[in-house]
């Protein structure tokens, strides 16, 4: 369909400095609208539990499509919890209707796999190649310190068809040069993308460490509570870590994950590019 771009192109010769929106399906429309900065794309989370698939008119697609119908590129979240392959068919085929070719892969929070027909991520990415060729550009989690079993897991994710690994937010530049190049030396050499959450208060913070059940170090936590006793914005912590990303890692594009917080994010957005 015209207009369908792949998130792996999307990405490429976007200069020094690109980003992306990730959204929960309850995002305000006013919000998008009001935004005076554009992602490349938006992220829409899903939340199996909630919708339990019940049909192609939940609230995630909702979302998805309404941003499709702003001329937004999409990358719609899936995950194995509660996922039949007789859903998961008809999903694609309207996801294909409709333009929609970015697909992000997850196992699902307490996911189960009794109620499911997919036993992991990898099994998922099997199905959709079995089923729609290299139409979907297919992105799964990466978490930066991860195990060598989970890295291996992911090197399986790639041989199985996906496109490019999109991580949990950190902190730390070290933590994700080391897991660029454990990722590099096992001959996975898709895109990294690196997850960035930016946060304004201690509270937030401690917010979103409790919420996606991340490890944050000492020194972040002394540098947050220095910030704010010296009157100065957390997201000077945010802005040093993305500068260091490009000049150590040559990193250029960013996945924001805003907690429908958009004025926040576009807020350090315009700073990053002043």
């Amino acid at each position: 369909m015209e207009g369908t771009i792949k998130l792996t192109d999307l990405i490429q010769n976007k200069g020094n400095f690109s980003y992306s929106f990730e959204v929960t399906p309850d995002v305000s429309e006013e919000d998008i609208d009001n935004l005076k900065v554009e992602p490349l794309f938006f992220s829409v989370t899903w939340h199996a539990k909630m919708h339990q698939c019940k049909d192609l008119s939940i609230a995630p697609l909702k979302t998805a499509l309404q941003l499709k119908s702003k001329q937004k590129n999409v990358l719609l979240h899936l995950s194995c919890d509660m996922m039949t392959t007789t859903y998961l068919t008809d999903l694609l085929a309207m996801l294909q209707e409709n333009g929609i070719c970015n697909l992000f892969l997850v196992l699902g929070e307490g996911f189960y796999p009794g109620k499911s027909d997919f036993i992991n991520t990898i099994e998922m990415i099997k199905f959709i190649r079995e089923k729609t060729g290299q139409y979907f550009c297919i992105g799964v989690a990466g978490h930066p310190g991860c195990s060598d079993e989970k890295l291996k897991q992911i090197k399986q994710k790639v041989d199985a068809g996906a496109n490019f690994i999109l991580t949990q937010a950190f902190f730390d530049v070290g933590v994700f040069k080391n897991f660029k190049e454990r990722c590099e030396k096992i001959g996975v050499r898709v895109p990294l993308i690196p997850g960035v959450f930016s946060f304004e208060t201690p509270r937030q913070l401690d917010g979103f460490v409790k919420m996606c059940k991340i490890k944050v170090s000492e020194d972040l936590l002394k540098a947050v509570g220095d910030n704010e006793k010296m009157n100065k914005p957390c997201t000077d912590i945010i802005k040093e870590l993305i500068k260091q990303l490009n000049s150590i890692c040559n990193i250029t594009h960013y996945h924001f994950f805003t907690i429908n917080k958009l004025n926040d994010v576009q807020k350090l957005i315009e700073e990053l590019k002043q």
